[in-house]
């Protein structure tokens, strides 16, 4: 048990803290594309480079954000039906969806991995004027693969837990997170 309380406890600390590391894109990419505004309507001096950057900007942030988001619960869930069960009927039920979870993460590390790994050999880059590397965002969609696949396993291992014995698991994340809200 000591076991998985800290592998849950690790994995949710490693998210948490790449998350909000992550979260700080926002400005550069709002700098980005407040320049590009200002020198294109203000100064009819448009760039090369500030389209392309925000767009790669953004990208890694959304993909590596995904962690984060997973750990907190921020996606979408059509839950009409699903809140008016108790937490352990609603984790027997997450325990069967959670397998699409798992084809879908499994199929994009499946297919990233190799994916990046051409374009890091190669040292990618745009073929737009600019022409900047662009191994660096495809690197991001299996370093986020990764890291979503271990938060999903973490929610697993509540979800088996609290199926089998009718108890959450309780980790030290979790308290701090609730005295904090």
């Amino acid at each position: 048990m000591n076991f998985l309380t800290g592998f849950i406890r690790s994995v949710e600390n490693i998210n948490d803290r790449m998350g909000k590391i992550i979260s700080f894109l926002v400005y550069p990419i709002m700098l980005v594309l407040v320049y590009e505004v200002v020198m294109r309507y203000a100064f009819n001096k448009p760039t090369i480079w500030a389209h392309e950057t925000s767009c790669m900007l953004y990208g890694a942030h959304f993909v590596l954000g995904g962690a984060y988001a997973l750990r907190h619960g921020a996606f979408v869930n059509v839950e009409v039906l699903y809140m008016r069960f108790s937490k352990r009927t609603r984790a027997i039920i997450d325990l069967f969806t959670w397998t699409l979870f798992y084809v879908f993460v499994g199929a994009l590390l499946w297919k990233s991995v190799p994916w990046a790994w051409a374009s890091i050999s190669v040292l990618e880059y745009s073929e737009s004027p600019w022409g900047p590397y662009i191994w660096p965002v495809k690197l991001t969609i299996p370093v986020a693969a990764f890291f979503m696949l271990l938060q999903g396993m973490t929610k697993t291992i509540k979800d088996t837990f609290l199926a089998l014995t009718g108890r959450e698991i309780v980790t030290v994340v979790d308290i701090e997170t609730t005295t904090v809200n």
